[in-house]
């Protein structure tokens, strides 16, 4: 009884020890060729793999064609890409033929105002703010609000975004530093003065 049991058992790892060598042999059996066509995308665009071809284990080409349904990817072909794929899995009747390397980059569309000093566009994939670039103005206006020591700023309109931004024109305060500098001086000096006089007072 016990060696049965035993035959059986051993029996039984044989045959699992067949079946993952014959799964073992089927794996890898085919292998990209040649890459699609297109490899750099937007995040509104999906996968396009014309172009793609697979080699069998006897070396014949296999090439994609939309009439073949054996062909699958790793991303649906009617779903959008992200920015975050950089490489989409090739499989040929379940097996992996391996990896097509993709460049996936955002689409761009309106441009907004990042802050004073840049612009960007709102991404029509995913909605965040790409392709941040420096505000374009052509004419700046002073404002004429420089204080003792503080620069005077100008205003302009970017011809990009219509932003209306702002910058400082530097050396412009309304005295020079070092008039500006010790005539603080002096009006400090006056203060500590009348303190001082305060203090004999009592």
């Amino acid at each position: 009884m016990k060696t049965r049991k035993i035959l059986a058992l051993v029996m039984a790892i044989a045959l699992l020890a067949v079946s993952m060598s014959v799964v073992a042999s089927a794996a890898g059996t085919y292998t990209i060729l040649f890459n699609q066509n297109k490899s750099a995308f937007t995040d509104v665009e999906c996968f396009d793999p014309t172009g793609l071809v697979i080699t069998d284990a006897n070396n014949t080409q296999i090439k994609y064609s939309t009439e073949y349904q054996y062909f699958t990817f790793s991303v649906e072909l009617d779903e959008p890409l992200t920015v975050y794929i950089t490489e989409i899995e090739v499989f040929y009747k379940g097996d992996s033929c391996g990896f097509v390397p993709v460049v996936v980059s955002h689409a761009g569309g309106e441009i907004t105002p990042v802050n004073n000093h840049t612009h960007g566009e709102i991404c029509a994939g995913c909605g965040v703010v790409c392709k941040n670039t420096e505000h374009t103005v052509s004419y700046w206006v002073p404002n004429g609000d420089a204080g003792l020591l503080t620069s005077e700023t100008e205003t302009g309109t970017c011809l990009v975004c219509g932003d209306t931004v702002s910058r400082y024109i530097e050396g412009t305060a309304t005295y020079p530093s070092v008039f500006a500098t010790s005539e603080i001086l002096v009006i400090l000096l006056g203060f500590v003065s009348m303190i001082v006089e305060a203090f004999a007072l009592i």
